[in-house]
C-alpha cells in the first residue's frame, strides 16, 4: 500500500487510460450498431465498454502483461523501475548483544519484493530474524531521488530474550550504478539503527 508521499505508480494516469480505452470502445460498438441514439442502445453500450476496459486492466494488463514484463509500465505509467524479486545484501546495525555487549557483526540478508501495479510488499531473513512490511511505497524527493519506504515487524523464531520483536522503519535509495541497487537506513523501536546494502539476484516477482 501507499502512504503519506508514496507512490508505486501514477494512477490519476493510469485511469485516464483506462477512460480513455472505455470511450475508444464504446465509440467502435456504436458505430458498429449503425450510429443509433436510441437510450437502451446508448445504455447497453456503455456498459459493454466500461466492462471491457475492466477486462483489460484486470486481464490483460494486470494478469498478463505485468507478470510477462512490468517493465514496460515504466514506459508511460511510471518514472519508479520494478523492483520486484529476490535481493541479497547486508546489515550494518548498532544493536548491542546483550552476551557481549558489543555492537553485533554485519549480518548476511535476503529481501524478497513482492512489486504489483499497485502496491510493494517486502519480506525480508537473516539467520536471527524475519519482518514483513505493513504500510510500504515509493518517495520521490525534489531532487528526484527515488526512495523505497516501508514500516514493518520484526520477529525471531528463537533466540526472543535477546532478539525481541519489533517495529521499525526503513527507507532505501533506489540506485543505478549499471545495475539496480538498494542503499540506505533503517531505525528499530529497539533504539537500534543501521545501514543496508542489497542488489537484485532474481527478478521472480513471487508474492510475499
Amino acid at each position: 500500500m501507499v502512504v503519506g508521499g508514496g507512490r508505486v505508480y501514477n494512477k490519476q494516469l493510469y485511469n485516464r487510460g483506462l477512460l480513455l480505452l472505455a470511450i475508444i470502445i464504446f465509440v467502435i460498438i456504436w458505430l458498429l450498431k449503425g450510429r443509433d441514439f436510441n437510450i437502451s442502445v446508448v445504455i447497453s453500450t456503455a456498459v459493454t465498454s466500461t466492462g471491457v476496459a475492466l477486462l483489460v486492466d484486470q486481464i490483460v494488463l494486470r494478469k498478463i502483461l505485468w507478470k510477462i514484463k512490468p517493465e514496460l509500465f515504466n514506459k508511460w505509467m511510471t518514472n519508479i523501475p520494478y523492483l520486484g524479486g529476490c535481493w541479497e545484501g547486508k546489515l550494518y546495525s548498532t544493536y548491542i548483544d546483550p552476551k557481549t555487549n558489543k555492537e553485533i557483526a554485519p549480518i548476511d540478508a535476503k529481501i524478497e519484493i513482492y512489486h504489483e501495479i499497485d502496491k510493494i510488499s517486502i519480506r525480508m531473513e537473516s539467520k536471527n530474524s524475519y519482518s514483513n512490511s505493513y504500510i510500504s511505497g515509493v518517495v520521490i524527493d525534489e531532487g528526484k531521488q527515488k526512495f523505497l519506504c516501508y514500516l514493518y515487524v520484526n520477529d525471531a523464531d528463537k533466540d526472543r530474550d535477546i532478539n525481541p520483536k519489533h517495529d521499525g522503519a526503513v527507507k532505501l535509495r533506489i540506485k543505478h550504478d549499471g545495475e539496480l541497487k538498494l542503499e540506505g537506513h533503517y531505525w528499530t523501536g529497539r533504539c537500534s539503527v543501521g545501514k543496508m546494502e542489497f542488489k537484485r539476484i532474481t527478478k521472480k516477482n513471487s508474492p510475499v
